[in-house]
């Protein structure tokens, strides 16, 4: 899930250590204005998350939701990860940064497993995902937990980006500019050409191409059939895309799978 990349691995397996030397900086940063951006796709629909109670789907490190915590002032924010959240070291960035001198008493955190999530039936109002679902190895399964955990009334938000066959879906930006890289050679291509051009450290590079090799290949059709099997209508919709050149090996692939990078939506139980 979100920024974990650990989403084939099983929860009664042992977590992976974290990456070492991981900028936190940056990570603080986008975190912050991701959590705008969740506040503000909702509030588009004049739906708001004070006083009501609300989950995130792959949490990653928590920075984000502290973030929507204090900006948005829910009952209650429950922040789900397969990998459970380092609330000390969380801390420690938050205060680091002047962000935080202690964790919001609205926000805890739960280890859920791989496709399911340890909360009653019709316990959330709202329930947002934020860059996980390309990550996670079962998407209608995890739909269907959140399904099941939202309330009648309830409203699920999801950003995916970047898609697998979109320009810049490998997660590799930084090695293969130019895009595409997934679909034009294999991943022992790949994987042989980011290790031969050192771009960021070990850990860093370790976790990245981890992530490639464990990005599922859903498109956006695919997303939707898994959210109408799941019970969900979608009633808001934000495609993401930027101009592309697209190769000329890729001429016959359909393009609406590689001309969009991502999309935001908003779902609900029909």
């Amino acid at each position: 899930m979100r920024r974990r990349l650990t989403g084939n691995r099983r929860a009664s397996e042992p977590p992976p250590s974290p990456p070492e030397e991981l900028p936190t900086t940056p990570d603080i940063t986008l975190s912050y204005a991701a959590a705008g951006e969740v506040i503000d796709f909702f509030g588009g629909d004049n739906i708001s998350f004070t006083g009501r109670r609300v989950a995130d789907i792959g949490c990653g490190t928590g920075v984000m939701d502290v973030a929507v915590a204090q900006k948005a002032e829910p009952e209650l924010l429950v922040g789900f990860d397969l990998l459970p959240v380092d609330t000390g070291t969380l801390l420690s960035r938050m205060r680091e940064h002047g962000l935080a001198s202690r964790l919001p008493r609205n926000l805890r955190f739960e280890q859920c497993g791989e496709d399911w999530l340890p909360a009653e039936d019709d316990s959330f109002d709202y329930v947002f995902s934020w860059s996980a679902f390309e990550h996670i190895a079962r998407p209608l399964p995890v739909l269907k937990e959140v399904r099941r955990v939202l309330r009648p009334h309830g409203v699920l938000m999801i950003q995916l980006v970047p898609f697998f066959h979109s320009r810049d879906g490998s997660h590799l930006a930084e090695w293969f500019p130019e895009g595409f890289v997934q679909l034009l050679r294999s991943p022992e291509e790949v994987e042989r050409e980011v290790r031969s051009n050192p771009k960021k450290s070990k850990p860093w590079t370790d976790a990245l191409l981890a992530a490639y090799r464990e990005l599922n290949r859903i498109t956006l059709d695919d997303l939707h059939r898994y959210l109408l099997a799941a019970g969900f209508a979608v009633a808001k919709l934000e495609l993401l895309s930027d101009p592309v050149h697209l190769p000329m090996e890729l001429a016959h692939m359909p393009l609406s799978v590689v001309g969009i990078s991502g999309v935001k939506l908003l779902a609900v139980p029909r």
